[in-house]
């Protein structure tokens, strides 16, 4: 994903490209501003059911990744903890409650998902009514050996080590 800056967020002017801390940057003319492109942050939930027999996997609506499934997973918004994320982004997609119960890994980007860095916590669910909803056009548990086709490499690692009943190790800094 590409990232561009036309002008200057701090007084409108035409920014130009210029050399600046390592790399071309776009720089304000006038101001002096620099535009830094900051990664975006996704989450993505991993959620069993209590006899760790079935997974909780989204279908996704829109592109990328329309009519695939991946665990519920979004964007952190700035003013939320990557924690409160997670939780909201699997009550918007499924219409569950959970208690986030571990960190599970850390994922750059290894695909055509739109985050830079995805971080995986896994969940139990606490209450609510499965629905799919947001950007999910339906949700549903699996078992290990009927499941859909994934997409998003941290789905697709996560799910692929549950389903062949390896053990998910926690994040060697959880």
């Amino acid at each position: 994903m590409s990232r561009i800056a036309n002008y200057c967020p701090a007084c409108g002017t035409q920014l130009q490209q210029r050399p600046m801390h390592g790399r071309t940057r776009p720089v304000c003319p006038d101001c002096g501003h620099i535009v830094y492109f900051d990664p975006k942050v996704a989450v993505v939930v991993m959620i069993t059911d209590e006899d760790d027999a079935h997974v909780l996997l989204v279908q996704r609506a829109n592109d990328p990744g329309m009519g695939k499934w991946a665990m519920p997973a979004g964007f952190v918004d700035y003013d939320e903890t990557p924690e409160d994320a997670a939780i909201r982004e699997v009550q918007e997609e499924t219409g569950l409650n959970v208690d986030l119960t571990r960190l599970l890994a850390v994922f750059p980007r290894r695909d055509e998902g739109l985050a830079d860095i995805v971080i995986a916590y896994a969940a139990q669910v606490t209450s609510g009514q499965l629905i799919a909803g947001d950007d999910a056009s339906d949700a549903a548990w699996f078992p290990r050996d009927a499941l859909p086709e994934l997409v998003f490499y941290p789905s697709i690692m996560l799910v692929g080590a549950w389903s062949r009943g390896e053990p998910i190790q926690p994040h060697p800094n959880a």
